[in-house]
């Protein structure tokens, strides 16, 4: 899903990046002669789904507005989830989702029922895994590399999702920012990864679908990747965390 903020922005130049996924390509042909060196990464749940799953889901209620209405409700969930965070209060992401869906579709005149609202944001339950998800899991999980979700969503919905494309026992933890009751990029959330790996941060990766969660991660201290999947904007501040659009870029990073 967009950032809605203006850029970032990463250290990490072009010809850096392409090193990246060329290692990580590399990794993927070799699974069992790899080394990688992080002992643990942490997953943002939309570097393994696909968000797209909602769009499609929406199309049939919404017709030709269903893009526009979803791309402003993901904008308007996450200025949610920073403004109860901000004001330290607290409100499940669930009826956060629907509070944006139901402003998002306002703002283009559509009007759905109750009922309707409940599917789409049922539609986090059952996202599908980006193709190349199952091989690179296996590939950290050969070399020994501890794994673990850590998100803005609900455990429930995490693990659904998980479960439905068969992949919930490649993760030895599912971490909702539910547990802290402050969404990324409060510090508090990504405490959540340290606390139960039981390593410092500096030997966990993270691994961020968004600009804004990949420069949060890197200032709590993870060697971070920003798995920028749907191509987003390049990123122009000085945050130190590497760039890449797939999964390679990951392995990469606990290779570094």
């Amino acid at each position: 899903m967009p950032s809605p903020l203006p850029p970032f922005g990463f250290d990490t130049s072009r010809r850096e990046a392409l090193g990246l996924f060329t290692a990580g390509a590399s990794a993927l042909a070799g699974r069992g002669a790899v080394s990688l060196h992080l002992r643990a990464v942490a997953f943002d749940a939309f570097v393994l789904f696909d968000p797209r799953g909602i769009v499609r889901r929406a199309r049939p209620l919404m017709g030709e507005k269903a893009d526009t209405i979803i791309s402003t409700a993901s904008n308007k969930l996450f200025a949610y989830t920073w403004f109860y965070t901000s004001a330290a209060r607290y409100m499940p992401f669930e009826m956060l989702a629907q509070s944006a869906l139901r402003f998002a579709a306002g703002a283009q005149g559509v009007s759905l029922s109750d009922a309707e609202y409940a599917y789409l944001v049922h539609g986090y339950s059952e996202l599908d895994v980006w193709p190349d998800v199952a091989a690179g899991l296996q590939t950290m999980r050969d070399n020994k590399v501890r794994l673990t979700v850590l998100s803005n969503m609900s455990e429930g919905p995490l693990r659904s999702s998980l479960r439905r494309n068969g992949i919930e026992d490649k993760f030895e933890s599912v971490l909702s920012t539910d547990l802290a009751r402050q969404y990324k990029p409060a510090r508090a959330a990504y405490q959540l990864g340290v606390s139960a790996l039981g390593l410092p941060a500096r030997s966990i990766g993270f691994a961020a679908s968004a600009a804004w969660d990949a420069a949060g991660a890197s200032w709590f201290g993870y060697p971070t990747v920003w798995v920028n999947r749907l191509h987003a904007p390049d990123e122009f501040a000085p945050v130190s965390a590497t760039t890449g659009d797939a999964f390679d870029s990951v392995i990469a990073l606990a290779g570094s």
